[in-house]
């Protein structure tokens, strides 16, 4: 469970990022400032900056993805620092992200970016480029120490493998098998996020992780663990898996559908070098 912290301070990008330009004005003496769609026009600059605050707060708590800092292994206070312009237009341009780590950074970079567009700032009668600093907190509980909590009962290979989808299942077993199998290794590969691996092993080609499942009687995959050599490795591989598509057939044994173990060595490549 998380606990969610949210702190806003509108002030001169600068302070974490020197790139002002001649039309960006000071967020606290602009004459006028940007208004955010949901807020009153006609009130005054103090209640539309709080306005501002409380619109941009209720944005991030509800887009931003807490569940990244304890993929990564992180927990307690996790903060990070954002900085952004509303230009002219009203336009959210030149995001940028400090973090403890790479997957927050572009996570926060991808929440401020779903900004609405803006009421752009005035100054003097003329529309400016305003830059905000954007200070984001939030609290992890400390993560369970292993990803794994049950391991699979063990079972019994089946006399008659489950049939993945496109397997024909008038070949024999040992063709259901190698099918089966195969059209599960393609899946994982497919459906892996390989960004999030590239990210974490950035001087790597490729992760390798164990997987165990179970092909339950009704064809679905239940009891679904992994070991990799980092938590969200382990993590998307149990979220790819438990998305994998109903089977066509489970497994049989004396004619009567059986719970089959699976355990699969998986290597995903992720860089061309």
């Amino acid at each position: 469970m998380k606990k969610f912290i949210l702190v806003i301070a509108c002030v001169l990008s600068s302070i974490l990022f020197s790139q002002n330009s001649d039309k960006e004005s000071d967020f606290k003496i602009i004459e006028h400032i940007p208004l955010h769609p949901d807020c009153t026009k006609e009130a005054s600059n103090l209640e539309r900056k709080k306005c501002m605050s409380v619109k941009i707060a209720e944005h991030v708590e509800k887009k931003f993805d807490t569940r990244i800092a304890a993929n990564i292994g992180l927990s307690g206070k996790v903060k990070i620092l954002v900085a952004f312009k509303i230009n002219e237009i009203g336009k959210i341009i030149d995001v940028k992200a400090r973090a403890p780590h790479k997957l927050l950074e572009q996570e926060a970079i991808r929440v401020i970016k779903l900004l609405p567009k803006f009421t752009p700032g005035y100054q003097d009668g003329t529309p400016v480029t305003v830059p905000y600093s954007l200070p984001i907190a939030f609290v992890v509980e400390k993560p369970i120490k292993a990803i794994i909590k049950n391991k699979p009962t063990t079972l019994e290979q089946p006399d008659t493998f489950p049939v993945f989808r496109n397997c024909k299942e008038n070949l024999g077993n040992d063709y259901l098998k190698d099918c089966t199998t195969e059209k599960i290794i393609n899946f994982i590969k497919v459906s892996f996020d390989t960004e999030l691996a590239s990210n974490l092993f950035p001087q790597q080609q490729y992760t390798k992780f164990k997987v165990e499942f179970v092909i339950n009687k009704k064809g679905k995959v239940e009891q679904v663990n992994a070991k990799a050599n980092h938590r969200a490795i382990a993590a998307e591989a149990i979220r790819v898996l438990k998305r994998m598509p109903k089977f066509k057939k489970p497994g049989y044994s004396n004619n009567k559908p059986v719970n089959t173990p699976f355990s699969i060595i998986m290597k995903v490549y992720f860089q061309d070098f």
